[in-house]
C-alpha cells in the first residue's frame, strides 16, 4: 500500500470505502444505488435489506467489520406532490440493533423529530435474525407466529424519547423495561405544560397541575 499523499480539489465518488491496513471496512460513505448490505457474522444476513430505499449516508463497522450504526438521509416526492422525508443517526449495542438515535421524519405537512435511546437484549442480533426467518417459514398458524416473534423481541424496547409530535407538542416521555410509557411531561400544541404518571397498563394515575 502505498504511503504518497495526495490532494484533491473535488472528488466524485458514488461509494467510498474507509478501511484499515488489512483492507477491513471501517466506515463507508453510499448513494442510494450502493447502499451497503447488513453484514454480521461476516455475511449478509438479511438480502435485499434497504436496497430500494430512497436514502444515501454514512454507516460505520467495529472491530469484526459488523455494521454499528450509522446516518442516513433521503426523500420523495411524487407526482402530486407529496413528500415524504427522513433522517437517522443510530448507534448500535455490540452485536446488537440500535440503542441511541437521533431522528426525523416527515409526510407531507406532519414531521415528527426528537432523541431516543432503546433497550436491546444480550443475544447476538444474527442469531435472531435467523429464529426469526424459522418462526416465518414454520407451519404454525398466524396467531402463534405473532406470539412467538412477540417473545423473541419482548426484551427490544424504547426506553425514552424527548422530541417534537406531529400534533405540535414537545415531550419527553419514559418508558419501563417492558416498553410502556410511565412518565410523560407534555408542553402541548397550545403550549400548556403537564406532567403524567402511568401504570403498567397505560392509565394515567396522577397528573400535574391536578384535573
Amino acid at each position: 500500500m502505498s504511503n504518497k499523499k495526495e490532494c484533491f480539489t473535488e472528488l466524485d465518488v458514488e461509494k467510498l470505502n474507509i478501511v484499515d491496513k488489512t483492507g477491513k471496512v471501517k466506515m463507508t460513505l453510499f448513494n442510494q444505488e450502493n447502499i451497503p448490505p447488513l453484514i454480521l457474522g461476516g455475511k449478509d444476513v438479511l438480502p435485499g435489506h434497504r436496497q430500494s430505499d430512497p436514502i444515501s449516508g454514512l454507516m460505520f463497522y467495529n472491530g469484526k467489520g459488523e455494521e454499528t450504526g450509522g446516518l442516513i438521509y433521503g426523500s420523495e416526492e411524487d407526482e402530486d406532490g407529496n413528500v415524504t422525508a427522513g433522517a437517522s443517526l443510530t448507534f448500535d449495542q455490540y452485536n446488537q440493533d440500535q440503542i441511541i438515535q437521533m431522528h426525523y421524519s416527515k409526510e407531507n405537512d406532519e414531521q415528527l423529530y426528537g432523541f431516543s435511546i432503546y433497550d436491546q437484549p444480550n443475544e447476538n442480533l444474527a442469531d435472531m435474525i435467523e429464529k426469526d426467518k424459522q418462526i416465518r417459514e414454520s407451519d404454525l398458524n398466524e396467531a402463534s407466529k405473532q406470539e412467538e416473534l412477540a417473545k423473541l423481541y419482548q426484551d427490544s424496547v424504547p426506553r425514552a424519547f424527548m422530541g417534537k409530535g406531529v400534533k405540535g407538542d414537545v415531550s419527553l416521555k419514559l418508558m419501563d423495561s417492558n416498553g410502556k410509557q410511565r412518565i410523560r411531561m407534555i408542553v402541548d400544541e397550545n403550549d400548556i405544560p403537564k406532567i403524567e404518571f402511568l401504570d403498567a397498563e397505560g392509565n394515567v394515575t396522577y397528573t400535574l397541575p391536578p384535573e
